[in-house]
């Protein structure tokens, strides 16, 4: 209960700074990211309290969520990636949504593992790209002071945590309940972790504009 709290408390803190920010200089000043967070918010804030209800039929949304990151984010990279890494990333894209409309079942009231699985190993390999190109660049302004950096590494962490978990998900549920729950726990740990990061970036984002990779 401490970690949920904790969570939402730093997810908030987030969104807020977000707002704020793009009040001042405007959503474009931080690559939109206040929509993002809203929208994150806004869904863990109901999902939580459905929960507190003793509702569970909300699972759902949440393979609605997964499309919306994965259109987010590739909006997100594409306005910081170069030319033809746009146009590279939008067929990507539009296979992996082509594929989630035909293959996955995004649309059942029960969330989808493989969607979940899809937004991370997309994440990874957009943060990857980045991270290449960027350091492959010779820029004076160091990486660590980079918005961008603090995004990718954010995401590279909750993916690969993510992809952790839910591989043997279901077999631990039949098998090993507790140990599945200690890794939710940490799964509360890693957004925590992620969401820090996001507020690290926002502070970035404050102090200087969007940069795009030459």
């Amino acid at each position: 209960m401490i970690l949920q709290i904790l969570y939402l408390a730093v997810l908030l803190i987030d969104a807020v700074k977000s707002i704020i920010l793009a009040g001042k200089k405007g959503l474009s000043s931080q690559n939109f990211l206040a929509v993002f967070l809203f929208v994150s918010l806004c869904l863990e804030l109901y999902g939580h309290y459905k929960i507190y209800i003793g509702e569970f039929d909300f699972a759902g949304l949440f393979n609605y969520y997964s499309i919306f990151m994965i259109v987010f984010f590739y909006r997100y990279y594409s306005v910081i990636f170069p030319g033809e890494l746009k146009k590279i990333s939008l067929y990507i894209t539009i296979a992996v949504l082509v594929y989630i409309g035909l293959f996955v079942k995004f649309y059942d009231e029960n969330y989808q593992n493989e969607l979940g699985l899809l937004v991370c190993f997309y994440f990874i390999l957009n943060v990857l790209v980045w991270l290449y190109i960027r350091l492959k660049k010779f820029d004076e302004t160091k990486i660590i002071d980079d918005p961008h950096f603090w995004i990718s590494c954010g995401l590279l962490f909750w993916s690969i945590f993510f992809v952790f978990r839910s591989i043997p998900m279901f077999f631990l549920k039949d098998n090993d309940p507790a140990f599945l729950q200690i890794l939710k726990n940490i799964q509360y740990c890693v957004n925590i972790a992620m969401y820090s990061m996001f507020y690290v970036a926002l502070r970035k984002f404050g102090k200087s504009a969007i940069k795009k990779i030459q």
